[in-house]
């Protein structure tokens, strides 16, 4: 069965339908990764229980028994793993009414497989398409464009408190690694609440051969493992205006140092989680993602906090990205970046950037490239990395200059003048001059070119609408 050639993860998933559900088919594929990586492990030094549970799954006698008794032999298998994974037990997908001989096709793909980390992401790729509700994974090209504007360093902390299938992580190891770093020379951090996403996380890392800590599953918000830490990069992708985050105690934790978030609506919760859990050196950065509503919402409350971070000066940036990027999130979002301290010097770069904010709006950059799959091309990541970097004064980058309808960097008391607002569609247009004597010809001719900026702008919305509407 080894030397057969790569069977891909779709032709396997057709091949069980009837016989499994594709959730239970693709946790069963996940599972068997995890049990082939352990089994082949280089570390070993005299037969493992991995390497006997593979060898009976890869052998013809298990076929004639039920599903059940082979998920025994895998779970046996996986039994240092889990040691070292407590939160992790009785995981296993229920395969009782399943025949052994209906699981081959799965085990075929396993076994032959080049590349246990690509066919992992196929895995997830199929739990993204088939997830429901508010549970989805942030997609790679997101992570990437992340990791890329944090810049991980090898040696440095990286922490997720809503880690998901570990996807940030494994991005922010991966540029550390670009960097010269080694395998663990990044120490990774992971919470969730989540307890088949913390497995996914778990079983990711491993795959891919990356260590980490995981914590849960429970919420960072009121339940976090790592309290008595700081990270020099904190990455977060959190549920979206969660509306049952909160407990008994919140008006005195110690996050809430901005402002106490309201108890419906999580959002500013988790964007005070992330600058509490920054390293004052360093300095330590953050990035998070949020509605687009965050970014300008009236709230009293929340417009309280945003304001806030602003005035102390822990935002320093706000990237307005396309509608349809994540599952389930119909709307563009925004992302969020913070640090420590935006004085120059290394590493954050030779600009001085305090008392200032950038606004990028890179809301038209998405390409579509499924029906219901769009993504964030290379170049526009490319783009909005290297605008960020120009305005922190980075090695290497061009002088920062305002780009009208891309960018714009405000001050304070420009950003406090409009109520606090940053969603950068709305701030980041070319400027109104005041009109002179006798230049009223001038100040029309502007004023039309919005006006055809905005008619564009009506276009591409309502076709973003209507490739949205497709969807359903």
């Amino acid at each position: 069965m080894e030397k057969a050639s790569n069977v891909p993860l779709s032709r396997a998933l057709d091949a069980v339908r009837g016989a499994l559900t594709q959730p239970d088919a693709v946790h069963f594929v996940m599972l068997l990764a995890l049990l082939r990586h352990e089994a082949q492990r280089d570390d070993l030094m005299e037969t493992s229980q991995a390497e006997h549970a593979w060898s009976g799954v890869l052998g013809r006698g298990l076929w004639m028994r039920d599903g059940r008794d082979v998920v025994s032999e895998v779970m046996r298998g996986l039994g240092e793993w889990q040691a070292h994974h407590r939160e992790l037990r009785d995981l296993p997908p229920d395969l009782t009414d399943v025949r052994g001989a209906d699981l081959e096709p799965l085990v075929h793909c396993v076994s032959t497989a080049q590349d246990l980390a690509t066919l992992f992401e196929d895995c997830l790729e199929h739990v993204q398409r088939s997830a429901k509700g508010g549970d989805y994974y942030t997609p790679m090209d997101l992570a990437g464009l992340v990791s890329g504007l944090m810049e991980p360093r090898p040696g440095e902390s990286v922490y997720d408190p809503a880690c998901g299938s570990g996807g940030f992580l494994l991005k922010a190891d991966e540029y550390a690694r670009t960097r010269g770093g080694q395998p663990g020379d990044t120490a990774l951090y992971g919470q969730d609440s989540n307890r088949a996403a913390l497995e996914t996380a778990a079983i990711n890392l491993t795959v891919h051969g990356v260590p980490s800590s995981l914590h849960g599953p429970a919420s960072s918000l009121t339940e976090g493992g790592f309290q008595d830490l700081t990270f020099d990069v904190v990455l977060a992708n959190p549920p979206f205006n969660q509306t049952a985050w909160s407990q008994q105690g919140r008006e005195i934790h110690p996050d809430w140092r901005y402002g106490v978030p309201p108890a419906g609506n999580g959002n500013f919760a988790w964007a005070q989680h992330v600058v509490s859990r920054m390293s004052p050196k360093g300095p330590g950065r953050g990035a998070l993602l949020l509605p687009t509503a965050a970014a300008s919402t009236t709230r009293s409350a929340e417009l309280q906090i945003r304001a806030n971070l602003i005035e102390n000066d822990a935002l320093s940036c706000v990237i307005e990205l396309p509608a349809g990027l994540l599952p389930h999130v119909r709307n563009p979002v925004t992302l969020w970046l913070f640090n420590s301290s935006k004085k120059g010097g290394m590493p954050w770069g030779a600009s001085d950037r305090s008392g200032h904010t950038l606004l990028i709006d890179a809301s038209d950059t998405a390409v579509k490239v499924a029906r219901g799959r769009r993504i964030l091309p290379d170049d526009a990541r490319s783009r909005i990395t290297a605008t960020f970097a120009s305005w922190r004064g980075a090695q290497d980058e061009e002088p920062y200059e305002d780009v009208p309808s891309w960018c714009r960097s405000l001050s304070i008391e420009e950003i406090a003048a409009q109520d606090y607002d940053v969603l950068p569609s709305r701030r980041v247009g070319a400027p109104v001059v005041e009109a002179g004597h006798g230049d009223d010809k001038e100040r029309v001719g502007d004023l039309t070119q919005e006006l055809y900026g905005l008619f564009d702008m009506s276009h591409r919305l309502e076709a973003e609408l209507r490739d949205l509407l497709e969807q359903w």
